[in-house]
């Protein structure tokens, strides 16, 4: 019979852990650059080729070259996404998945920018009408005043 250490055990359960199934992850976006998801690089895809667009399109009235407003709107909005997905993995390092959206969407909902999808409402519930709440037990009759 050999001993192991317990380093070689903890290597072994580490080794399990990544062969079973991780059903929390199911719901999940799955990663195509840099930890970036299909959502967040439609949305830099979209803003970088509309400002690299622009961008190219005075170079271009300037230059009368329309080979630079080609390269722009190729090669902006590739650079865009590559240090965009960076600078994500950096924001999103130990941090719940969808984390930053969901705080992206509520600094829009409080602002109205954007219409609110979780509960925003800080403050009391009320039944419309005010309740007598003692601690005097209803069986007991209430006291009267003696007056003169």
């Amino acid at each position: 019979m050999s001993t192991r250490t317990r380093s070689q055990a903890a290597a072994d359960v580490e080794a399990v852990r990544h062969k079973a199934p991780v059903t929390d992850r199911v719901n999940v976006e799955p990663s195509i650059l840099n930890g970036m998801n299909m959502p967040e690089a439609q949305v830099i895809g979209a803003v970088s080729l509309v400002v690299f667009l622009i961008v190219g399109g005075l170079v271009f009235s300037a230059t009368r070259l329309w080979q630079v407003w080609l390269l722009l709107s190729l090669i902006g909005p590739t650079l865009a996404l590559w240090f965009g997905s960076l600078y994500l993995a950096r924001i999103k390092r130990g941090r719940p998945d969808a984390y930053y959206t969901q705080a992206i969407h509520l600094w829009l909902a409080q602002r109205s920018l954007a219409k609110p999808r979780f509960i925003t409402y800080h403050g009391w519930w009320s039944l419309g009408r005010s309740l007598d709440l003692s601690l005097a037990s209803p069986l007991e009759p209430p006291q009267e005043s003696t007056k003169p």
